[in-house]
């Protein structure tokens, strides 16, 4: 179980020392995403983006076919399975229930366990799970970030503002500011929690002052800015090259004013924490799947498994051999296609995604999206899957379907994550049940607003 102690002494400290240590975790945090392959592998990037799609082509089934050997000989689960040819037809669909309950299984032998490092996701049906990856892995991710980022004209170092799901103080310390800085980064780091109509002057006043070359994070908590900006007719002294937008799903009309509001494109991007797929937008808009991270196949309504179409997104890592999810069901559903693109780039684009989908919860007027909700979840450990349920102005519910492993020490911790980010004056209570349904499109949904519209 996580420690609640470090954000205990964070949150105790004054401003000036919590900026110390935001800066502090900065240098570490970047010379974890920055340091060994991460500059190699970005120039290989960089070196195959606009490569012809038959070129590529041979370099991913190449890459595949070393993935899905080295499953067959370094993976117990797959060991067990006795496939006898490393081609992807020979796999069957993996459940994310699977790999819940036999984690250990999944974990590649040639790793030691303690050069491994352990990712938590919640998922956007709020399905805690455990993912390994090397230090490799990380900052080969963060090379396809940079990529991403450079078509914003972006460099690392170049200043951003950061609107995502950490925690900068108390939800119910309306005092600002609500920022700290990572002055290795030169990164401002806003709090998602505290945006009420009171406070959001604080916000655009510190953009301004600051000037960023781009703001990145969650999409419901950057529109809650950019409609005040756009409903107050508040003038930027700033020109951003581009909103990074990531982890939930936003409408036409959150993006137009998004848009509006910095005068800027948005660039979405579409990934997991079980590092099984990476796609994000260009400059015209198009959402390219990253053809050396993962492959994503369409399980269509008729039970075929193609390239293309829409459907059911079954996807497979290219990327994490440390613990290789091969034919995994992530849960989402889109529409993948062949298209040309006026960027040159000739990779498979994600024409529609339908998951992540982005909902509130509301404690006054201030908003907590679902992408920040998710964190609570990620720890919960004999869990299947979570739903948070808004009625009422003062009150939540949390639906929880337990698996035999169940600790009730993570609904302690689920409670307090929930509470530090949606405040004590919000009433939470905790329902166990024996099933959450999906939506009648076959999601699941993390977070039911019936309340607030």
């Amino acid at each position: 179980m996580k420690s609640h102690l470090p954000e205990r002494l964070y949150l105790a400290s004054p401003v000036w020392l919590q900026n110390l240590l935001v800066s502090t975790y900065g240098v570490l945090e970047h010379q974890r995403r920055y340091g060994g392959v991460y500059s190699s592998y970005l120039r290989h990037l960089e070196e195959n983006k606009f490569k012809p799609a038959d070129q590529m082509a041979g370099i991913v089934e190449d890459q595949l076919t070393i993935t899905l050997q080295n499953a067959m000989e370094n993976v117990p689960y797959y060991r067990n399975l006795n496939i006898s040819r490393p081609e992807l037809s020979a796999f069957p669909l993996l459940e994310r229930q699977e790999v819940a309950l036999h984690g250990e299984q999944f974990v590649n032998e040639k790793y030691k366990p303690d050069d491994l490092i352990a990712l938590y996701t919640g998922g956007s049906s709020a399905s805690p799970l455990k993912v390994c990856i090397s230090k490799a892995i990380r900052q080969k991710t963060y090379a396809f970030w940079q990529s991403f980022y450079r078509g914003m004209d972006f460099e690392i170092g170049d200043r951003k503002a950061s609107f995502v799901g950490r925690k900068i103080q108390e939800p119910d310390d309306d005092a600002p500011p609500f920022w700290r800085y990572n002055a290795r980064d030169r990164q401002l780091v806003f709090s998602s929690y505290h945006m009420s109509e009171e406070n959001l002057p604080h916000y655009v006043r510190k953009l301004n002052e600051f000037q960023p070359k781009i703001i990145e994070g969650y999409p419901l908590s950057i529109y809650r800015l950019a409609e005040y900006i756009v409903n107050n007719e508040v003038d930027l002294n700033f020109q951003l090259t581009g909103v990074s937008t990531s982890s939930e799903s936003f409408s036409d009309f959150h993006r137009k004013t998004i848009e509006k509001a910095f005068a800027c494109r948005v660039f979405d991007q579409y990934g997991s924490a079980e590092s099984v797929v990476f796609a994000s937008e260009c400059q015209y808009g198009k959402m390219h799947i990253e053809p050396e991270y993962g492959i994503v196949e369409v399980l269509t309504e008729s039970g075929e498994l193609r390239r293309e179409g829409e459907g059911e997104l079954i996807v497979t890592t290219l990327l994490n051999d440390a613990m290789p999810l091969i034919r995994y069901r992530i849960g989402d559903l889109g529409e993948v296609a062949d298209e040309a693109c006026q960027c040159g780039r000739e990779t498979a684009v994600l024409k529609q995604l339908h998951g992540k989908v982005g909902a509130i919860i509301a404690n006054g007027d201030k908003q907590v999206p679902t992408a920040a909700i998710a964190i609570a979840f990620e720890y919960l450990e004999g869990i299947k899957n979570a739903q948070i349920i808004q009625d009422c102005a003062d009150a939540v519910r949390v639906k929880l379907v337990k698996r035999p492993d169940f600790n009730p020490e993570g609904e302690k911790f689920m409670i307090w994550e929930l509470k530090k980010m949606l405040g004590e004056s919000l009433k939470i209570t905790t329902e166990f049940v024996d099933d959450i349904p999906p939506e009648a499109n076959g999601k699941y949904k993390m977070v039911v607003q019936n309340y607030y519209r």
